[in-house]
């Protein structure tokens, strides 16, 4: 199975008075969404299914890339995406893809849980990956063998030219 992880793009500040899950994107993120979008097109890079955090700067960075991805799926929101949510529950859920023959999943959503979940597939610690915002991140795993996945390539947005 190929899954691509999206982290969403620069959101509003974490220290403003704005409750966590209602951070939307910034001038910033939009801009980076755009260019990770305009990337893909470049790179004929298209999602077979995109799965997105219900947060609203994911939810945001999800839909900026449906919209510039033509013929691209719409976004599926889950909630085993959100904030804290653990590596094993996210390799469950995408064994379930797997079972239905699902083979490219892209998932849009948040650190530390995207390097959490990568470094389990790869059988490595967390403290070895970093998941920059707007990166995507592409790996093949054989889900029923958690830790056998492989790292395809991981480009930051300001890589993506």
């Amino acid at each position: 199975m190929l899954i691509t992880f999206l982290r969403h793009a620069t959101a509003e500040d974490s220290s403003m008075s704005i409750p966590d899950a209602d951070r939307g994107l910034i001038d910033k993120g939009e801009k980076q969404v755009k260019r990770v979008a305009a990337f893909c097109l470049a790179n004929e890079l298209m999602p077979g299914l995109i799965y997105c955090s219900p947060l609203l700067r994911a939810q945001q960075t999800a839909r900026i890339l449906n919209q510039r991805l033509p013929g691209s799926p719409a976004p599926q929101t889950v909630d085993w995406l959100g904030i804290d949510t653990s590596a094993q529950t996210i390799v469950t859920e995408l064994a379930k893809l797997a079972e239905q023959s699902m083979n490219d999943v892209w998932l849009v959503g948040h650190e530390p849980d995207f390097s959490v979940t990568i470094a389990h597939l790869l059988g490595t610690v967390p403290d070895n990956i970093i998941i920059k915002k707007a990166s995507l991140t592409r790996l093949d795993a054989d889900i029923a063998d958690q830790t056998s996945a492989k790292l395809l390539w991981s480009i930051p947005c300001a890589l993506m030219r």
